[in-house]
């Protein structure tokens, strides 16, 4: 009876039970490592519930679609499906490695630019991941010799409506009890919605929250269905309305400070700096950072947190519309359905300013080359390009940021002679902080080598390069009597999160190991005559443009941006993130209901205005 009981074929079924298991089973381990389950006060048995019957109920899907294949086919399909799934399972974790985040749609569109650096990816693959990936592999190869040695595969399809039938209910009765699990939601725009387990299953806004709750296959599934939902189904009007709503309750009047007007007129180069932290800006590695910020306005509490697709892109996204980029869209790729008059580029060339961006690489790269040009630039300049076509010398690493800068075709075209905005990406400090670095390889190597570990040594000679650049511009302003007519914004993409020990970079800045904690980054607006400043109030990427706006003494709806100008009694004193949690300064006044409903509102208003074109024409 045993015998006829545990067979090949039906320890076949067990073993694809196991392989598909496993990979929902470390995903929800993997999932409660990655973000703040206390801040969300879930019920750790309800929520297993949850995520245990949305994966039950796939998996016995698989199954029933297996036993429907014909015998001498089954596993050989189930292969390929187990295959890619894990392969899946793989992509999430080194994405999440990487960004803090857990996959979505949208980021896919960025899948290109990602591959550039997979070797980085791989070096940060956690234990558990590699431990995964062995035992599944392992399963996979026993499932396949098990199929070898298999007496008899018939060709012939022979189905038993009981174990179909059987298969039918555990589907049924699987999804059932996480849908009544799941419980009631709480009215839209209350600030309990963010947190609570209906509400985040509907939304499906938050990455992490959402894998957390639906578990690996309800939410790969769910997420390609709300991607479309949103883009195809979802009610534009309604989105607008929740616009309005959200001006009406927080929406605010534009007032002059003490701050307006005192870059009035002045040309505007404005550096995003690549991977340059806070923690190696001293007089050795960034002297010239270093005098910027001693001379300048420094904001030494300024955040950048990140929200979708590469962290890079996010925070060029950020400071040049004043919101965040939503995995709802492939924000960057969307040329078409959204006008950005609100623009960095667009508020300065309505006012007279010639705007144009540059960057070392090539201008499909994020899409830059129409992406920019949908911003509002005038032009983007592809150093990459630019060799290509044979306007710059094809010798040159332009990928060093000092070359970049010392090249005098481009250096004309940064700076102008009439007014002008000049954005620029640095390339030098990208990963990987290894001697394979091309970059590394091309600049010279000024630090002491003793004084550092290897990839500190690295990253420091390539951030060093950086500096470089800094301290040629001035150099070239001054020579060129352009110093006094110029702002000079300096503002880094994110943390150095390609350093491969992300707890050495948290001791180093002297925070916990913490993504948001870590992503404490420079922020300098320098010009000759400005004078010094520190300033610590709290903001994040968004607040750049709107207080840049102001000190150029350009008018501009406040209401447009979710940031806000930092030296405006209306600033918020917190700063807030993807996942509905913030950081507020000792000083916020607010309560912690009143911060989590206004981040609600944030991360509501972001999706609708970006979804419906709200200030399109």
């Amino acid at each position: 009876m045993m015998k006829k009981i545990i067979n090949k074929n039906n320890l076949s079924f067990i073993l694809m039970f196991i392989i598909l298991f496993i990979i929902s089973f470390y995903m929800d381990i993997y999932t409660r490592h990655l973000f703040d389950i206390s801040l969300f006060e879930f019920n750790n048995l309800r929520c297993r519930t949850i995520w245990i019957g949305f994966s039950l109920s796939w998996i016995f899907f698989i199954l029933l679609i297996m036993y429907l294949i014909k015998e001498n086919k089954r596993i050989k399909v189930f292969t390929i499906i187990a295959v890619l799934l894990n392969i899946l399972l793989f992509s999430h974790i080194c994405f999440a490695q990487q960004m803090g985040k857990l996959l979505s749609v949208s980021d896919l569109f960025l899948a290109g630019e990602g591959l550039q650096y997979i070797k980085s990816i791989f070096l940060n693959l956690n234990g558990g991941m590699i431990i995964t990936l062995i035992i599944n592999i392992f399963l996979i190869g026993e499932l396949n010799y098990l199929d070898y040695k298999m007496e008899s595969k018939e060709k012939k399809l022979n189905i038993n409506k009981y174990v179909v039938c059987g298969y039918v209910l555990l589907i049924i009765f699987s999804r059932t009890v996480s849908f009544l699990m799941l419980g009631s939601d709480v009215d839209t725009n209350n600030w309990q919605e963010n947190y609570n387990t209906k509400n985040i299953y509907n939304n499906f806004t938050n990455t992490n929250s959402s894998m957390f709750i639906t578990g690996f296959y309800e939410y790969n599934v769910r997420s390609i269905y709300k991607y479309f939902y949103n883009l195809i189904v979802e009610d534009k009007a309604v989105l607008k309305t929740n616009v309005d709503k959200y001006n009406s309750i927080y929406g605010m009047n534009l007032s002059e400070n003490d701050y307006t007007g005192i870059l009035k007129d002045k040309s505007v180069i404005f550096v995003m700096m690549e991977s340059i932290d806070s923690w190696i800006v001293d007089n050795q590695t960034m002297p010239t950072l270093k005098y910027m910020m001693d001379t300048g306005f420094n904001f030494t509490n300024r955040y950048s947190p990140f929200f979708n697709g590469g962290q890079t892109i996010n925070t060029e996204f950020a400071l040049n519309t004043g919101m965040y980029a939503v995995g709802d869209k492939k924000t960057i790729y969307d040329t078409l359905d959204i006008d950005y008059n609100y623009s960095l580029a667009n508020m300065l060339k309505v006012n007279g300013y010639d705007v144009n961006s540059f960057h070392a690489n090539t201008g499909s790269f994020y899409n830059r080359l129409a992406f920019h040009k949908k911003l509002g630039y005038n032009n983007h300049y592809s150093a990459f390009d630019m060799q290509a076509s044979g306007i710059l010398d094809k010798d040159k690493n332009y990928y060093s940021d000092s070359v970049l800068i010392n090249d005098d075709k481009l250096y004309d075209l940064i700076v102008k002679n009439d007014k002008f905005l000049s954005f620029i990406t640095t390339y030098s400090a990208h990963l990987e902080y290894t001697d394979d670095n091309k970059v590394y390889r091309s600049v010279p190597h000024y630090l002491d080598r003793k004084k550092y570990g290897e990839e500190e040594y690295v990253y420091r000679t390539l951030a060093n390069d950086t500096d470089r650049f800094l301290h040629i511009l001035l150099q070239r302003l001054e020579k060129d009597d352009m110093l006094d007519d110029v702002v000079i914004v300096l503002a880094s993409d994110h943390y150095v999160y390609g350093y491969s020990d992300s707890e050495y970079v948290a001791s180093k800045k002297d925070v916990m190991n913490d993504r948001k904690l870590l992503q404490n980054i420079p922020l300098v607006i320098w010009s000759k005559n400005l004078g010094h400043k520190e300033i610590d109030t709290i903001l994040d990427t968004a607040d750049v443009l709107p207080t840049l706006l102001n000190m150029l003494g350009i008018k501009y709806n406040p209401n447009t941006y979710l940031g806000s100008d930092v030296f405006s009694s209306n600033h918020d004193d917190f700063v807030w993130f993807s996942d509905g949690s913030y950081l507020a300064s000792k000083t916020c006044s607010l309560s912690k209901e009143a911060m989590l409903t206004k981040v609600n509102y944030n991360i509501a208003k972001n999706k609708a205005i970006l979804l419906t074109n709200y200030y399109g024409v």
